[in-house]
């Protein structure tokens, strides 16, 4: 091939890498800046909560303090995205220990509906990875599956390098099940349906790409959905 070729390959790939660089920084500048205001409204929202004098004016103030919490966390997450994956020098965290916290965090979503929702930690292994990003990335699937459920069940079970969330739910979208079908596409997941709310399934595919892990769906036989977290770096425990 030609040296115009390569010089043209080698100002693409340097353009490429200027627009990510951009990208990152701008996505850890803005987190870094919302950090200190979500910090005083879930202040705020504690006083308010601890010197409500009823429930009229104390579930308002929880309300606000769990959105902010919320906030706070999904900020978090795009902080640790937005640096260079580094994962060789983290310590190792249980990913069983963190599904199970997930599981019970968003146990009182089902409450008062016809949902069974039921763990299942068959197996027990640890990655080397920022612990709130394994949490958000299996806790993101929970809370839907758990918010788009009206009756039936809600499983989360675990299997040698391999987190499941499975639901009774109404299923993906059809644009949302081909935009997953796509190998190795970057492209961005639409938030509707059961991909829903909080950072979606976009956000948890990024996630998986940081962890070198992988995000897979299937239709669950019978209806609902089947999402599979498959982490190709694992240590059994």
């Amino acid at each position: 091939m030609s040296s115009a070729y390569w010089r043209a390959l080698e100002a693409h790939t340097a353009e490429l890498r200027a627009f990510l660089d951009r990208e990152r920084f701008f996505t850890g500048d803005v987190s870094h800046e919302l950090r200190s205001p979500l910090t005083v409204i879930m202040g705020a929202a504690e006083i308010l909560v601890a010197n409500a004098a009823d429930a009229a004016t104390r579930a308002p103030a929880e309300r606000i303090y769990r959105a902010a919490r919320d906030a706070a966390e999904c900020v978090t997450v795009l902080l640790l995205l937005a640096r260079g994956p580094e994962l060789g020098r983290l310590a190792p965290v249980q990913v069983d220990a963190i599904a199970a916290r997930e599981v019970e965090r968003y146990r009182a979503l089902v409450a008062g509906r016809p949902v069974r929702m039921q763990y299942s930690d068959g197996a027990q292994f640890s990655i080397q990875a920022p612990a709130e990003l394994c949490a958000a990335a299996i806790g993101n699937l929970v809370r839907n599956a758990c918010q788009y459920t009206e009756q039936g069940e809600v499983i989360v079970a675990l299997e040698p390098g391999r987190v499941i969330v499975e639901d009774t739910g109404p299923g993906l979208p059809a644009a949302v099940r081909d935009t997953l079908a796509q190998a190795g596409s970057h492209a961005g997941v639409p938030s509707q349906g059961s991909a829903g709310t909080g950072l979606g399934l976009s956000l948890v595919m990024r996630i998986c790409e940081y962890l070198n892990a992988s995000l897979d769906y299937e239709e669950r036989l019978g209806g609902g959905s089947r999402f599979t977290i498959r982490f190709a770096d694992f240590t059994p425990s």
